[in-house]
C-alpha cells in the first residue's frame, strides 16, 4: 500500500498519459520517486547548462522554456500546459539542459527522478513506446516552428499563429489569446513592435478584428490560411 505522503502522486499519475497506462503497482513504484514542486509565476524552474534533475509533469498552470541570445533577447522554444511533460532530452541523455524554464503562471509540478523514470520505462513497454512517440511528436512540432520563423515573414507567421487556433472547418470564429503579446513574439521569434505591426496588417486586410484586451474575432479564417501559406 502506498504511504499517506505519495497518495496525491499516484493519483495524480494515474489520471495523465502517458503514465496512466502503467499497472497501479508500477505507479507506486515511480511515485516514490517524484516529488510535487510548485512555483510562482515568473520564478526560474531550471537554468541551461545545468544537469537535469528528471522529467517534470504540469499538473496546472504554465512554464515556458527558452533560449537567450547573447543580447539577452528570448526565443521561447516551447509552452507546457497542464497534462505536458518536459525535459525527457536531457534526462533520458544525461547531457545537460540546453533551455532555461520558469512558470509562467503559479504552477504545479511534478519532478519524476531520472532513476525512477527509466526503472518504470524497463519495466514497460508502453510507457517506453508513449514517451518515444511523444518525443517524436514535439520534435515534430520543434522543426515546424523552425521551418515557420525561417521560411515564413513576420505577417505569415502571425497568421499561421491565428489560423492554428481556429476550430479546423471554422470559416470565421472568436478566440481569446491565452498569454500577453510578448510571449507571443518571442514564441514566433518576433519583437513585440513587429507583432504588433503584423496584427494592424491583418486587421487593415479585414483577417481579424480586436476585441477587447486579448480577444480576436478571426472573420475570415480561410484567408488567413491563405496569408499564412505565401
Amino acid at each position: 500500500m502506498a504511504s499517506a505522503h505519495i497518495v496525491p502522486i499516484v493519483e495524480s499519475l494515474a489520471g495523465v498519459a502517458p503514465f496512466d497506462c502503467l499497472p497501479h503497482d508500477e505507479i507506486e513504484r515511480l511515485a516514490a520517486g517524484t516529488r510535487i514542486c510548485r512555483f510562482a509565476r515568473h520564478e526560474m524552474i531550471s537554468h541551461g547548462g545545468r544537469p537535469a534533475e528528471g522529467l517534470y509533469l504540469v499538473l496546472s498552470g504554465e512554464v515556458k522554456r527558452f533560449l537567450l541570445s547573447p543580447n539577452g533577447a528570448e526565443k521561447i522554444i516551447e509552452l507546457c500546459g497542464a497534462g505536458q511533460t518536459f525535459g525527457e532530452e536531457s534526462a533520458l541523455t544525461g547531457h545537460p539542459q540546453l533551455v532555461g524554464c520558469q512558470a509562467t503562471r503559479d504552477s504545479v509540478l511534478l519532478l519524476i527522478g531520472t532513476a525512477a523514470l527509466r526503472r518504470a520505462m524497463e519495466a514497460s513497454a508502453a510507457l517506453d513506446a508513449a514517451l518515444l512517440g511523444a518525443l517524436a511528436e514535439r520534435m515534430h512540432g520543434l522543426i515546424e516552428n523552425l521551418q515557420l520563423c525561417v521560411q515564413r515573414n513576420s505577417t505569415q507567421r502571425v497568421a499561421h499563429y491565428l489560423a492554428q487556433l481556429a476550430p479546423r472547418e471554422a470559416d470565421h470564429c472568436e478566440i481569446r489569446l491565452d498569454t500577453d503579446k510578448q510571449t507571443i513574439a518571442a514564441q514566433l521569434n518576433l519583437t513585440p513592435e513587429t507583432l504588433s505591426r503584423a496584427l494592424n496588417r491583418l486587421t487593415r486586410d479585414g483577417m481579424i478584428r480586436p476585441r477587447g484586451r486579448r480577444g480576436l474575432t478571426l472573420t475570415d479564417v480561410g484567408m488567413l490560411r491563405t496569408c499564412a501559406a505565401g
